[in-house]
């Protein structure tokens, strides 16, 4: 049988008791297309510079000598492009032959492998430190971290945010730049726009590109044919093209994109129409129209064509889980290649820590494990060499996750060859997502340490009899500059292994979080001045307050802008959205208390609001191009249909702000449940559109 490169199959038993022992007891296995591939690289090389033949892969690479008497050479020939696809996406370089040639000795060279060293300063070590506290979210963070430890290198610990040997005091000259760059956090998107943002840094401009849309309104996704134009954030991520359908410019949300972005192939010919409208195309026009409101009739009159008539029952819905696709094939290599190298330079490394840091389930980790477990080769002595894990995984989920993480005893793995265990202990490459994530911070710092020493300076030389701010401004300007240089070197080093895509995704992303109002650049300040703010505010409900915070973070997620503070009226953490903020004063000469100070030094979490004693369940449906806003409403058990459609089942607070929510979604958002607030969408829309006729 022809063995598929993510299949799950049990292993050959070698008689009938082994087989009942292996279906009683064993539910997890390896995937063997990662350990095949892995098996691959460490045998290429185990070999040296004398490499080794096709003939002789063939029969020493575990997972192709096991299949070797049942597959034909054709069969095996695609199965042995397709890994070496995968090592060279992870930055493996295999040499290849200018012609097929049966005697041609395919060769690693270990000078090659992996990251070249990339030293870093002390301040450059600050610097990445402070990058993990731009992002909310965990998943972002562990690409961060990741990233960290594979510019760190072998035996360097990743630099942690918390470390109090470089963290500069908030009293320093270099607090004015650190604290800058970490008054801002923001989440870039969902994991399927930031894995549509790699695909799309990866195209050339102007390629033709195929992927499935729902536009709104829609029901259910349809094929798009364009021609990349290109792609820009402004509150959301968009994808500016040439429809080849409609001979026209169009432009698309990431979030309303469905599976992957890839080429046309064939590519199509374009006619000469096309050819026009692309050389005249106006992306900046396009992206100018993105901020225009859209028609308030139209929303309502979806909305109430949404809420009208009697709700259809929900379907059963399961446990909320953050829904994620399954990682390509070429993913999976890299992740578990990634953890081999992070084991293999760790004096030892605790499941708990392997969980966290490459965000998989219990289930996804003995899985990786096993394949790095179950890679080997055969010597010319036709002797297994495998990996060993010590301590050795079981075979079994329910006492992987009640005995062996539980007891969370530190993981080392020992490689047959010291040689070549050396090299795999090389960090291989940074993720794309890690590195984007990192080139967007260091962006955003960058510039956020020149608007602090703007902002330092001028408020400095107002006065230009003050003797000490004279000194203090000469000093702060020289840390600042210490701290701009190092963030600049940090960001060259990283672009040297790096497509020149990835760094032009990293500064639109970075360009269009510093693009928000003056407002914003004013609460920024106050958290880098550690200052309070008054603030007159309306909640969604439309009741309006006058308090005062003490801000901690400006976060932002997409196209809303939130302030994180310490709110003295509610005497808690709160989040106040941007555009409920009707004024706002800062306090200069009342500064935020200890409390709020711990806050500040903690990485920004996406907004969640409070569960009070007022709260009331609803069952929600979102339409296929609005599903991605569901995760928003913190749900707690939902169901993805074929066509896209979201229905969950989450709680509010406050009914006023629930029948506002739908009327601005426009139908894209319906209550299935309670009733009630159904009936009063449906009063609500009709009213206003009433006004609006008149």
């Amino acid at each position: 049988m022809t063995e598929k490169i993510d299949g799950e199959t049990a292993p050959p038993a070698t008689d009938a008791q082994d087989l009942r022992a292996a279906e009683e007891e064993q539910d997890v296995y390896a995937d063997y297309g990662v350990a095949r591939a892995f098996s691959l690289a460490a045998s290429i090389l185990d070999a040296g510079q004398g490499g080794l033949t096709k003939a002789e892969i063939r029969d020493r690479v575990e997972h192709y000598r096991s299949q070797s008497e049942e597959q034909s050479q054709d069969a095996w020939e695609r199965l042995f492009s397709r890994d070496k696809d995968h090592l060279r996406s992870c930055g493996i370089a295999i040499e290849e032959p200018a012609a097929d040639r049966e005697d041609y000795r395919y060769r690693i060279d270990p000078a090659d492998y992996g990251l070249p060293p990339l030293p870093l300063s002390e301040t450059e070590t600050l610097v990445l430190s402070r990058a993990t506290q731009l992002w909310a979210g965990s998943r972002t963070r562990s690409w961060l971290e990741q990233a960290s430890w594979a510019l760190a290198g072998p035996g360097e610990p990743p630099p942690s945010s918390a470390s109090p040997s470089v963290t500069p005091s908030s009293s320093s000259p270099a607090a004015a730049p650190a604290q800058a760059s970490t008054a801002l956090s923001f989440n870039l998107g969902s994991d399927e726009e930031f894995e549509r943002l790699t695909e799309l840094a990866a195209l050339e401009p102007r390629q033709p590109i195929g992927f499935d849309y729902t536009g709104r309104g829609a029901q259910q996704p349809e094929p798009r044919r364009v021609v990349l134009l290109d792609f820009a954030a402004r509150g959301h991520w968009y994808l500016i093209g040439h429809d080849l359908d409609r001979g026209a410019r169009r432009t698309f949300r990431l979030d309303r994109v469905h599976g992957p972005i890839g080429p046309l192939r064939p590519a199509p010919q374009l006619t000469e129409p096309d050819r026009a409208a692309i050389d005249a195309a106006d992306v900046g026009a396009a992206l100018d129209g993105l901020a225009g409101e859209e028609d308030p009739a139209r929303l309502l009159r979806g909305a109430l064509e949404a809420h009208e008539g009697p709700a259809p029952k929900p379907p059963r819905l399961a446990p909320a889980a953050a829904p994620r696709r399954a990682d390509p094939a070429h993913r999976k290599v890299e992740r578990v290649l990634a953890m081999a190298a992070y084991l293999l330079s760790a004096d030892g490394v605790r499941p708990s820590e392997l969980l966290t840091r490459h965000q998989i389930t219990p289930k996804q980790l003995l899985k990786d494990l096993l394949s790095i477990q179950q890679s080997g080769s055969f010597g010319p002595g036709q002797y297994g060499e495998f990996i060993d894990i010590h301590p050795a995984p079981p075979l079994n989920l329910d006492a992987f996750t009640q005995d062996y993480l539980v007891t969370d005893a530190p993981i080392t793995l020992a490689m047959p060859s010291a040689r070549t265990g050396d090299v795999l202990a090389r960090p291989l490459t940074l993720t794309k997502p890690g590195a984007l994530s990192l080139l967007i911070a260091l962006n955003t710092m960058i510039s956020a340490a020149d608007s602090a020493v703007d902002d330092t300076a001028a408020d400095v030389t107002a006065d230009d009899t003050a003797t000490d701010d004279t000194a203090a401004t000469a000093a702060a300007d020289a840390s600042a500059e210490s701290w701009v240089s190092a963030a600049e070197s940090l960001r060259g080093k990283i672009a040297r292994v790096l497509p020149a895509g990835l760094q032009e995704a990293a500064t639109k992303v970075a360009a269009g979080a510093q693009a928000r109002n003056e407002s914003t650049a004013e609460l920024r300040a106050a958290v880098t001045g550690g200052c309070c703010v008054e603030l007159r505010y309306e909640d969604a409900s439309g009741t309006i307050t006058e308090r005062v915070v003490e801000p901690t973070h400006v976060y932002i997620d997409g196209p809303r802008t939130y302030l994180q503070a310490w709110c003295r009226l509610a005497q808690g953490p709160r989040n106040f959205l941007g555009s409920r903020i009707r004024a706002q004063r800062p306090l200069p000469e009342e500064p935020i208390s200890e409390t709020a100070r711990l806050l500040a030094q903690s990485p920004a979490e996406p907004p969640r609001p409070p569960q009070g004693s007022g709260a009331f369940d609803v069952v929600l449906r979102f339409s296929p191009a609005a599903a991605a806003l569901a995760d928003r409403y913190a749900p707690q058990r939902q169901r993805i249909q074929p066509d896209g459609v979201r229905i969950i089942s989450t709680w509010f607070q406050s009914r006023e702000a629930l029948i506002r929510l739908c009327l601005q979604l426009g139908g894209d958002l319906t209550v299935l449940v309670p009733a009630e607030i159904r009936e009063k969408v449906t009063m609500r829309a009709r009213e206003e559109l009433s006004v609006l006729s008149e």
